[in-house]
């Protein structure tokens, strides 16, 4: 009797997990993107900034691109530019150097990003 009950949970935990799992991966498939395709557009992302930042005369800057995911699966990026150089920006130029990175963004992520440092 005791090994029956043992073997109807295991079932049963057998049929969640298998239910889980289905559930797990059609969620995947809403989101439209899997991991390593975000980790592409992600890591192309990073080196278009680093080119934009090597044109400004920021070589070796610090890009830390962070994401948070919501409810939906809809990833919000925040990037952290570090470099003295940024500090030293014209505030005109800081705002056309922050478009021209949200242009990007939507062009490569398809979503806009917060900036930090700039």
């Amino acid at each position: 009797m005791k090994k029956m009950g043992l073997l109807v949970i295991a079932v049963l935990t057998l049929v969640w997990g298998i239910s889980m799992t289905a559930k797990a991966a059609s969620f995947k498939e809403d989101i439209g993107f899997s991991s390593e395709e975000y980790g592409m557009m992600e890591e192309e992302y990073v080196n278009e900034i680093r080119l934009i930042l090597l044109e400004k005369g920021c070589k070796n800057a610090g890009i830390t691109l962070t994401y948070v995911t919501d409810a939906e699966g809809n990833r919000n990026y925040t990037v952290a530019l570090h470099h003295n150089r940024l500090d030293k920006m014209e505030v005109q130029e800081k705002v056309l150097l922050e478009s021209r990175l949200q242009e990007c963004a939507e062009k490569i992520l398809f979503a806009e990003v917060s900036l930090k440092q700039l």
